[in-house]
């Protein structure tokens, strides 16, 4: 698997702490509690790495929102949510105590399905704004398995790419210790336009 240079990590790097930032804020606002968020790594990792990412232990993802992005660069966001946050979340969205939701039905599916579909879209309009590329969102896919989302991971992003410069942060809420994964996911060929762009922005 080839390796990333620091430079374009950097580069990465950057464009995901200003869709991090903004991401939280959004989230912030949706669940009425203060959001704490990681500083994003960026890591070149096979489609196998991200699923067994997304499939191991207590944190095993039983929630993926995937949507794929198109234009200068090919791509996509991916949100996975644990169990307990996904059951976390829930509660939070519909205004109810942590832990009045023990399964994932109907309405809990559509009001994650708008939280996911918001956040990717705050995500990387924001990105959008400071990378100055043409990146298309396209409709977003949702899969509630509570026996993880692997099958789902592979189909939604198999088809891109073999491995994926990833962008990892994660969200989380203290008081509830819910977290929210966030991927962003680009071909490698995307480097150099990724890189281009953030050097012209931080150069003006």
């Amino acid at each position: 698997m080839a390796e990333m240079d620091e430079m374009a990590k950097g580069a990465f790097q950057e464009a995901g702490n200003i869709g991090m930032g903004h991401l939280a804020t959004s989230l912030s606002k949706m669940v009425n509690r203060e959001v704490k968020i990681n500083i994003p790594s960026v890591e070149m990792l096979s489609l196998d790495d991200i699923i067994t990412g997304a499939s191991e232990g207590k944190q095993k993802s039983v929630v993926g929102i995937h949507l794929h992005l198109s234009g200068d660069v090919s791509g996509g966001t991916l949100i996975l949510l644990p169990k307990f946050s996904a059951l976390s979340f829930s509660d939070l969205l519909m205004k109810k105590p942590i832990g009045t939701t023990n399964k994932i039905e109907e309405i809990q599916t559509r009001k994650l399905r708008e939280m996911g579909v918001r956040l990717c879209s705050s995500y990387m309009r924001v990105v959008n704004e400071f990378l100055g590329l043409n990146l298309d969102i396209g409709d977003p896919k949702m899969e509630v398995n509570m026996e993880g989302v692997a099958d789902f991971i592979k189909q939604e992003i198999g088809k891109l790419a073999d491995e994926f410069i990833v962008v990892k942060g994660e969200c989380f809420i203290s008081s509830t210790n819910s977290r929210n994964r966030f991927n962003m996911l680009f071909e490698p060929e995307a480097s150099d336009v990724i890189m281009a762009a953030v050097m012209k922005k931080m150069t003006g």
